[in-house]
């Protein structure tokens, strides 16, 4: 099937659902008569031919361990006895052979075994049928139906005799069993052992699918049915598998597109198995998918992520499954072969560093996929989006990181010389220097960062071009949310006097150490860098009328984080006028200024003096035509958000669902958009949409944790709004087992809001428990937190105060 292309595959699909359901031989009459090209009709063809329980396609059903439907025939009789073995009855039919259940009796044992005998009709499989004996007899491991005889029936046909395993699928069994999510996992990873001791035999499967791992009464799963592998050292004896030859929800796109199947394409399958044994569903198939439809889209389209096939009710909940799941399947399943795992114990190694709370590999990503992603994070202001979302939800902690709006998108719009030679020249040696590591592809944009702040701390001089690529490297490190890397690495410069050439550019470095220290609570230091900077910008306010409202941005930081913030927003009003004439042409950053005054004020809850800050941001987006921008969505989620804070949630919901197909269309996932889904599901709360705003949630969790981290203060309270929607929804085990896994990361924070809000989650669910004596005293220990919050709090008050309403109803 080489050489065919998304549109043949189009072609291939029309003609199959044309002819699918007409007698054979008028598939043949068309087929002959069309005028298609003669690829398409040789695929066509051979999936007709498949449809019709002519190839391996037919033999989906278990093939050794489970009950098959009476066959209309067979070829051996019960009773009959074959090479020792007396025949029981038929159990699976495959397309190259008939697989029965036999004894053989001795005088102290009476051995179940599978016998599987080539089939009449497919003599001229006969090798194949041998190689399967040949890979069996490689592989001896528990976790693989051993080979137990092999030979000649009577009748002049080959068989071999197997272990009968009786067992159920693996995904049958987890759902008769109602597996839990470790327990799914330790199946998975017992599964991949068996195939890596199969690969480490150089012997590959090429049919993994879950109707091929059985769980014996014992609980452990047990790989069968070799009959089209391969051996990786005899491929010049393997005859071409065809797209019949092939279970299309499993087969490797390497596979179906005619290429050699190699260790990757066993890597992929396994990825599909743990697709389907965390989500429930296919990556592929639907009820009314067709062969043909499935193959292109494996061919040419990707998967929903698993969190979001489980959001429908899987057997897993999706926010178990969002962020190291989600990347561990998808990195397995990648179309590319040389982009998956290069093995299957680097995969079952990855998933066992999931269940250890370790990083895992598959969200290191390689070179052009973290550069990928973190141009998309630079570009739309997730940095600062993630500092706004931790404002809203809990008013505290990285309010407004300012420094991180002075990334380099900005210079660029600037079209600073300067600059721009800094940026060219850092981006030429990290590539250079990351290939000419050992890490080369999969090394991470943060690798690719370290490396070479490390080599240029050595070479830079006390010129200010090298205090402007430290500036860089500073933006570079921020935007990575790398605060103590951003911090450290400017901090060095300074100790080493870069840029001391230069008092403005001196000055500019110890203005960017001040907004470091900020964002990992090292205030102390602030107060001395910024007198520095602000005795050099002094000298000359006019020429240095940028760099003092940069200047201000950080002083407003350090009063915001000792507890000014009232003080924060007057300072940040009065520098309005100047930043509206710096950054007249350039709007990210002017909006910035905005965004973090709006923040400031949802903060200590003035939401009557938000109206003209908001206006001026508009005008400035109706001004610049930058609507639908970053920038313009983050306004408007704020102006959402105060109509929520005044208790108008009915006018907030339609601008957030706007808000929310917005940043989807223009953005696509991204931690903006969870925090358009957070928002929305805060004004359905309130109006009784429980449902709605659980959907929302149940989206926006995972994509918190993608984008962000797991551990993220954001996606933590984003978790326990989560909780809470699963239980005004009635799923009280899933927000019970939700809050217990977020329970360990709540206690690692400092007493403060954060507490609050997963108590307020708690004293719901206990609610819903009909645990009402515990679910008032949460209520009490939450309301004192936020009454001791001050401003912070009072939005929370609302809430809580109608939430003993309900209590104090219920009993």
């Amino acid at each position: 099937m080489a050489g065919l292309d998304r549109d043949d595959w189009q072609a291939i699909q029309a003609l199959f659902d044309e002819l699918v359901d007409l007698p054979p031989d008028t598939q043949t009459r068309r087929l002959t008569r069309s005028a298609l090209a003669p690829d398409i009709i040789t695929a066509v063809r051979g999936l007709l031919t498949a449809s019709r329980g002519e190839g391996i396609l037919d033999g989906t059903p278990p093939p050794l361990g489970t009950e098959a439907a009476p066959a209309a025939y067979t070829s051996l009789a019960s009773g009959q006895d074959v090479g020792g073995f007396t025949i029981d009855r038929l159990i699976g039919r495959g397309g190259l052979g008939e697989v029965y259940l036999a004894r053989r009796a001795g005088a102290d044992f009476d051995q179940k075994v599978a016998l599987k005998l080539l089939r009449v009709d497919a003599a001229e499989r006969a090798e194949s049928f041998a190689r399967e004996r040949r890979l069996l007899a490689r592989l001896d491991h528990p976790g693989i139906a051993r080979l137990i005889d092999a030979g000649v029936a009577p009748d002049g046909r080959p068989y071999i005799v197997m272990d009968y395993v009786d067992g159920q699928p693996i995904d049958a069994w987890c759902r008769s069993h109602a597996a839990d999510l470790d327990t799914r996992l330790k199946l998975f990873r017992e599964t991949c052992d068996a195939v890596a001791f199969a690969h480490a035999n150089l012997v590959v499967h090429r049919d993994i699918k879950p109707s091929n791992i059985l769980i014996d009464p014992a609980g452990k799963p047990r790989l069968v049915d070799f009959g089209i592998g391969k051996l990786l050292d005899d491929s010049a004896a393997l005859p071409a598998t065809t797209q019949a030859m092939l279970t299309p929800d499993y087969a490797a796109p390497e596979q179906l597109g005619g290429d050699e199947a190699t260790v990757a394409t066993d890597v992929y399958a396994l990825g599909v198995v743990l697709y389907e044994l965390v989500s429930g569903q296919s990556p592929w198939r639907t009820e009314k998918s067709s062969v043909p439809a499935m193959i292109r889209r494996v061919l040419y389209e990707d998967a929903a992520l698993p969190s979001r096939a489980a959001a429908n009710g899987g057997p897993v909940p999706a926010g178990k499954i969002g962020g190291d799941l989600d990347a561990i399947v998808m990195k397995a399943m990648r179309r590319t072969p040389t982009e998956r795992y290069l093995s299957v114990s680097a995969l079952s190694e990855d998933v066992a560093r999931h269940q250890q709370f370790l990083p895992v590999h598959a969200r290191d990503g390689s070179t052009r996929y973290m550069a990928g992603r973190f141009l998309r994070r630079y570009r739309w202001g997730v940095a600062a989006t993630a500092a706004v979302l931790a404002a809203l939800l809990v008013g505290a902690g990285g309010i407004a990181w300012q420094a991180r709006a002075t990334a380099i998108e900005r210079d660029a719009a600037l079209a600073e010389a300067k600059r721009s030679e800094a940026i060219n020249r850092l981006l030429t040696v990290m590539l250079r220097d990351t290939a000419a590591t050992d890490e080369g592809e999969t090394a991470t944009v943060k690798q690719m960062l370290d490396q070479t702040a490390e080599k240029l701390a050595n070479s830079l001089d006390h010129s200010e071009e090298s205090a402007v690529l430290v500036a860089t490297l500073f933006n570079l490190y921020v935007n990575l949310e790398d605060n103590l890397g951003s911090y450290t690495l400017v901090s060095r410069a300074l100790e080493r006097g870069v840029g001391s050439d230069s008092a403005a550019a001196t000055a500019d470095l110890k203005v960017k150490k001040a907004a470091g220290a900020a964002a990992i609570d090292n205030t102390e230091e602030m107060p001395a860098l910024l007198a520095d900077a602000e005795r050099v910008f002094a000298t000359d306010p006019m020429r240095y009328r940028l760099q003092i409202v940069e200047l201000k941005q950080a002083k407003a930081q350090y009063l915001r984080r000792t507890g000014k913030t009232q003080e924060a927003i007057e300072l940040l009003v009065s520098t309005l006028p100047d930043a509206e004439a710096v950054w007249k042409e350039n709007h990210r950053d002017l909006l910035s200024v905005y965004n973090n005054i709006l923040v400031y004020m949802i903060e200590t809850n003035q939401l009557d003096a938000m109206t003209p800050i908001i206006a001026r941001a508009e005008a400035v987006i109706a001004r610049s035509g930058d609507e639908n921008s970053g920038s313009d969505l983050n306004i408007r989620q704020l102006k959402a958000l105060r109509l929520i804070r005044l208790g108008k949630p009915a006018e907030a919901e339609p601008l957030l669902i706007a808000l929310v197909a917005q940043r989807r269309a223009t953005l696509g996932e991204s931690a903006g958009l969870a925090v358009d889904l957070v928002q929305l599901s805060r004004a359905q709360m309130p109006l009784g949409k429980y449902a709605a705003a659980r959907k929302a949630l149940e989206e926006a969790y995972p994509m918190a944790a993608d984008n962000l981290s797991p551990k993220a203060l954001p996606t933590i309270i984003i978790g326990a709004a989560l909780a809470e929607a699963r239980a005004e929804t009635g799923d009280v085990a899933g927000a019970q087992a939700l809050i217990d896994q977020l329970q360990p990361l709540f206690d690692a924070m400092p007493p403060g809001l954060p507490a609050a809000v997963l108590g307020r989650a708690r004293a719901i669910l206990r609610l819903k428990q009909r645990r009402l004596a515990e679910a008032r005293r949460e209520v009490d220990d939450a309301d004192a937190i936020f009454r001791k919050a001050g401003p912070s709090g009072i939005p929370y008050l609302q809430s809580v105060a109608a939430l003993r309403k309900r209590i104090a109803a219920a009993g």
